[in-house]
């Protein structure tokens, strides 16, 4: 066995098994023929391209799936949020992601420059219609949160690291999330920007920052309802799951809202009743409430009637 032939078994190990079954020796086949006489750049892209729709058939994310049609349809909205929330911190100053006086050296800075920059970068891209280096940028600014995160939760001599990861998780969290949004979103799907989309994209760099920026909800003293913050994660959460009933638009606009609810509202909740562990019953019962509501569309045909 050849060592391309190896590489595209590992390939399709990530194909539902009954798919790769049935398809794997002519999807072997078709790649031979494909990359036949290619360079290793392209092999290589072909491989990665052959693998990434495998793991879409497994997370139900392809192009006809509903997921994959909802993180599409939410790409603009996303994308828009995400630059517009950027570059609202850019304006206001918010360059350290919450970091302690310490933390203002470069080994802070740079991390948050590089995520707000990519961010802002990726709206332009999705704006201008290249997808591709849309997504390639939310990675960038995504991987950039997760640095910052991790340099702030580990600063030397932190009192209380926990809080201090929560605290700038309000800031970093929403892009790691939105960055996961945009992946999900089959590129062969994504839309030619019309006027449309655009105004969609403007409208949510514009909402974004407003909403984000309306009150002192960054600050480590602000203090709301712990039912409304609840109700902050839970409703968006609740209006994406619409999308097994076919709800198209109240489920992008929850998908849309829902990285920004979780992540500003998640520090609030452990800090106001006290601990991680309290938090559980809460997010139990709400990813209770979730999984039946999709179990049960599942079961409903389109008159709302249980089916077999």
């Amino acid at each position: 066995m050849s060592d391309a032939t190896v590489a595209v078994r590992t390939a399709l190990a990530l194909y539902p098994g009954r798919y790769r079954r049935e398809r794997g020796d002519e999807l072997i086949v078709v790649f031979a023929d494909t990359t036949d006489g290619v360079g290793p750049v392209d092999k290589v892209r072909e491989l990665f391209d052959l693998g990434a729709y495998g793991l879409r058939m497994r997370t139900g994310l392809t192009s006809t799936s509903r997921g994959g049609r909802l993180a599409t349809l939410a790409a603009p909205l996303v994308a828009g949020a995400a630059g517009g929330l950027a570059m609202g911190q850019v304006l206001l100053g918010y360059l350290t992601s919450g970091a302690s006086d310490e933390g203002s050296g470069l080994r802070y800075l740079l991390p948050h420059w590089a995520l707000l920059v990519a961010a802002v970068l990726a709206a332009g891209a999705a704006l201008a219609g290249r997808w591709t280096a849309a997504k390639l940028l939310a990675v960038v600014s995504a991987l950039a949160a997760v640095v910052d995160l991790a340099v702030v939760a580990s600063a030397p001599g932190a009192p209380q690291p926990l809080w201090d990861f929560l605290y700038a998780f309000q800031w970093d969290g929403p892009f790691v999330l939105w960055a996961l949004v945009l992946l999900a979103a089959p590129k062969d799907v994504l839309p030619v920007p019309t006027w449309r989309e655009r105004a969609l994209l403007l409208a949510a760099a514009v909402l974004a920052p407003l909403a984000a920026f309306t009150d002192n909800v960054y600050t480590s003293w602000y203090e709301l309802d712990p039912l409304w913050r609840a109700l902050m994660i839970a409703v968006p959460l609740l209006m994406a799951l619409a999308v097994v009933r076919d709800r198209y638009p109240v489920a992008v606009a929850g998908l849309a809202a829902l990285p920004w609810t979780f992540s500003v509202n998640l520090h609030g909740l452990w800090q106001q009743e006290g601990g991680v562990w309290k938090l559980l019953p809460m997010a139990v019962a709400t990813v209770a409430a979730a999984v039946a509501l999709v179990l049960v569309a599942r079961r409903k045909g389109p008159g709302g009637r249980l089916t077999a």
